[in-house]
């Protein structure tokens, strides 16, 4: 799968979410790692993540899933990003969501990484936002949708050009879309463009789809059985 956690360590911090004595190991980890004694730096972060601090919490997660200064070990780096993705770190749950969905660190579990998409995609995360689009271009933990996937592939690709993100891409290889799928995927994207939490239209469109679905089902005329 082409879906990739996000390699950036986190210097950004908010003092008011930790003690003073967190944010200074945060502070003394980042020196360190802009020092590259990254054995240290993952004692300062390790610090600082121990008392909570959402931030180093990710930091670690990052080192222990690519072996920086630590031992690769993507079980803990899953322990850490959710430590950090439950205070509401948007890169932490990204990054949980993509280990969920490639089974790194655990095993595959789609809903989880619809979850976490979902959460990190509420904060503009373009990448998660992309991520989603695909679990609903093929149908991964939730009932395939091409019109949704391709409208969250739409947001992603207009809010992040960049060649990190595949949006664009993996548009042009969505294959089943007709002329109607593709208008109706661009009127839904333009709603979630303006939608202050973008999931609000989608959940609706989705929810409006399984009325129709099951309206439909309803009109089935039964298949009468020939008598023996």
């Amino acid at each position: 799968m082409n879906v990739f956690s996000r390699p950036t360590f986190l210097a950004v911090f908010i003092t008011g979410f930790a003690s003073v004595t967190a944010s200074a190991d945060f502070e003394k980890g980042i020196a360190a790692y802009e020092a590259n004694d990254l054995p240290l730096a993952y004692k300062e972060f390790r610090a600082a993540a121990d008392e909570g601090h959402a931030d180093s919490q990710f930091n670690v997660a990052l080192m222990f899933e690519q072996g920086i200064g630590v031992e690769k070990d993507e079980a803990q780096a899953v322990v850490w990003y959710e430590k950090s993705a439950l205070q509401g770190n948007g890169p932490a749950q990204f990054n949980l969501g993509v280990l969920y969905e490639n089974g790194r660190g655990t095993k595959v579990d789609f809903a989880k990484a619809n979850q976490w998409y979902r959460k990190a995609s509420m904060q503009g995360d373009p990448l998660a936002i992309g991520n989603l689009g695909m679990l609903y271009v093929r149908g991964d933990g939730v009932k395939e949708n091409k019109v949704a996937g391709v409208a969250l592939l739409l947001v992603s690709a207009t809010l992040d050009s960049s060649p990190e993100n595949h949006a664009k891409r993996n548009i042009s290889t969505t294959r089943g879309l007709n002329a109607a799928m593709i208008a109706e995927s661009q009127a839904l994207s333009g709603q979630m463009s303006t939608a202050k939490n973008l999931l609000v239209p989608l959940d609706a469109y989705l929810k409006k789809g399984e009325k129709k679905a099951g309206s439909e089902k309803e009109k089935e005329p039964e298949i009468e059985k020939k008598a023996e």
